[in-house]
């Protein structure tokens, strides 16, 4: 990993090196090999080597991403993100229970099924509906 951020992103090394209190000659020499992996592999979020590695999105930007396409119907998470703690929670004996199915669709789906069931009531309820729409 130091060879590739040292030979694509030297600029941003750089950066961090003298966010540590170093000046650039100091790279593997007052720094020796085993700093600068420390340097490279320890970047915390927000320093410049980090950003770069993660093409300036933090786990943050990532997860909030998730969250609106999962939101919006795009996606579907598998399981929960690996996190501390998560090994010691119970699991959730309603998970494959399925209590409450749903599916996602569109407005017009929506709209159109509205009217589908509409006309089914006219037809076989003598034009009694029932309407229950929640949002």
């Amino acid at each position: 990993m130091l060879t590739q951020v040292v030979g694509e992103c030297w600029h941003a090394l750089a950066r961090d090196v003298l966010a540590l209190g170093y000046r650039r000659e100091d790279m593997f020499t007052t720094l020796d090999l085993a700093d600068m992996v420390s340097i490279v592999v320890g970047a915390p979020p927000g320093s410049a080597v980090r950003h770069w590695l993660d093409q300036g999105w933090s786990r943050t930007d990532h997860l909030l991403a998730n969250l609106q396409e999962q939101q919006a119907g795009y996606a579907t998470l598998p399981q929960a993100y690996e996190r501390p703690g998560l090994e010691a929670r119970p699991e959730d004996p309603l998970s494959n229970a399925r209590f409450f199915p749903a599916e996602v669709i569109t407005w017009e789906e929506a709209d159109r099924r509205d009217k589908a069931r509409n006309e089914y009531g006219k037809l076989h309820r003598g034009g009694r509906n029932t309407r229950v729409r929640t949002i």
